[in-house]
């Protein structure tokens, strides 16, 4: 029988690693879709998978680019047409841009995140959001991050929902738990956009 190691992680590695693992689980839940079915609705009143997407981007660009550092990463038409309260009209119309380009901008906000968040003392997470210091949010950085991780979580299921209902069911879900085994995950997602991303432009 093995016995269970210690964990050791602090409190920042910890929240930090919960954030990896719903990003991650999000990244491979659109391994091995093909460009047409990124924006098959299946019912009139349900999202495709390109705009839940990029809802998720648009929420960690928010809480990680605006309320903490001030910036933004996607463009106020994006931000716009990815808004929680957009109407459905904005929401299937033409996205502003391809899926191949959402994409390449949520790696970006992504790694600028997690930079981010490394260098950021521990304490400050259980502040709120430094530029914002409460304004917006009343959570601290903590339940933000709690809050972006459940709702990836979310959306993930949606999207697998969807790839069922339109005959392209993916992989399982829910993984990553293990360093090892989400690093697995990261490179089969990066494998798999490297060699298809030309195909979403």
């Amino acid at each position: 029988m093995s016995i269970l190691e210690k964990d050791m992680r602090s409190l920042k590695e910890e929240t930090i690693d919960l954030l990896k693992i719903a990003e991650s689980n999000l990244l491979m839940s659109i391994v091995g879709l093909k460009p047409d079915e990124i924006y098959k609705q299946i019912t009139p009143e349900t999202n495709h998978i390109c705009w839940i997407f990029g809802h998720c981007a648009s929420h960690m660009d928010f809480i990680f680019g605006e309320l903490c550092q001030g910036k933004r990463l996607l463009s106020d038409e994006e931000q716009e047409h990815y808004a929680y309260d957009a109407s459905k009209e904005i929401a299937i119309g033409e996205p502003p841009k391809s899926f191949g380009q959402l994409v390449e901008t949520y790696l970006r906000i992504s790694e600028d995140t997690f930079e981010y968040l490394k260098k950021l003392p521990e304490e400050k997470l259980r502040e709120n959001p430094e530029i914002d210091a409460g304004k917006e949010i009343k959570e601290s950085l903590i339940q933000a991050i709690d809050r972006v991780a459940l709702h990836y979580l979310g959306h993930m299921g949606q999207i697998t929902l969807i790839r069922r209902a339109i005959g392209n069911p993916g992989g399982a879900f829910v993984g990553g738990i293990a360093e090892k085994n989400r690093d697995q995950m990261y490179a089969k997602w990066k494998e798999w956009w490297k060699e298809n991303k030309e195909f979403f432009k």
